[in-house]
C-alpha cells in the first residue's frame, strides 16, 4: 500500500450523524436509528438495495451503497476509509484545512484516493477499483505506488485500476456504478447544490 503524507498535528473533533437509513444497514454489527451519533472509528455493512448516508462536521456528506464492507477512522488526522468491497458516494465541502495535504483518504485493495474537498464516486470489488472524480478533483495512486494521477473534472472523469497478479493497471473509465442523481441526494443532505458546469474548489 503506497504511503500518503499524513501530519502530525493531532485531529480536531469530528461529529458524525447517521442521516439516512435505506434497507439492511449495520454499523459495528448493530442497526443504526436516524440521529445516531458515531464514535471517531466504526465499521459499516449493507445489504442489497441498501443504503446509509453519514454527515460529518455538518459540510460534509458520505454515503455507502449496497452490498458494501467499509471500515472509517475519522481519529486520525487525515479522516481514512478502507473500502473492502461496495461503493462509496462522497460530497465535501467542510473538511479540515492541512496545507498541501490531502484530507480524507480512501484505500483499497487495489488504489488509493485522497482529496482535499470535492464530490467523487470509489467503487471496489475483488480485482478493480473504479474513482471518479465527479465534480472537484481527486488524487489517484494504485497499490503498488504507480499510476499516480490527478483527476479534475466539473462532470465525471474516472479511473479503473485492475489486479492481475501483482501488476495493477489504470485505464480511463465511463461513467459507472453512480449518476448525477445520486450525488444531488448526497449534496442535499448537506444543503449544498452542485454546479456541474465547473470543477468545484
Amino acid at each position: 500500500m503506497p504511503v500518503l503524507t499524513v501530519p502530525a498535528s493531532p485531529a480536531a473533533t469530528r461529529t458524525i450523524e447517521v442521516v439516512y437509513i435505506q434497507g439492511e444497514v449495520r454499523i459495528d454489527g448493530l442497526a443504526p436509528e436516524l440521529g445516531d451519533r458515531l464514535n471517531a472509528r466504526f465499521n459499516i455493512q449493507t445489504g442489497p438495495g441498501a443504503r446509509c448516508d453519514l454527515v460529518f462536521n455538518s459540510g460534509n456528506a458520505l454515503s455507502v451503497g449496497q452490498n458494501a464492507r467499509a471500515a472509517f477512522d475519522f481519529g486520525a488526522p487525515v479522516a481514512l476509509i478502507q473500502l473492502e468491497q461496495g461503493g462509496l458516494s462522497s460530497v465535501l465541502k467542510k473538511l479540515e484545512n492541512l496545507v498541501g495535504r490531502d484530507s480524507y483518504v480512501i484505500e483499497t485493495t487495489t488504489a488509493v484516493a485522497g482529496v482535499r474537498g470535492t464530490s467523487f464516486c470509489v467503487w471496489v470489488d475483488a480485482t478493480s477499483t473504479y474513482v471518479c472524480a465527479c465534480n472537484g478533483t481527486v488524487r489517484t495512486i494504485d497499490a503498488n505506488g504507480g499510476n499516480e494521477e490527478l483527476l479534475e473534472s466539473a462532470h465525471h472523469t474516472a479511473r479503473l485500476y485492475s489486479q492481475a497478479g501483482s501488476a495493477i493497471s489504470m485505464a480511463e473509465a465511463g461513467l459507472s456504478h453512480h449518476d448525477d442523481a445520486l450525488l444531488e441526494s448526497v449534496a442535499s443532505r448537506i444543503g449544498y447544490s452542485i454546479d456541474w458546469t465547473r470543477i468545484d474548489d
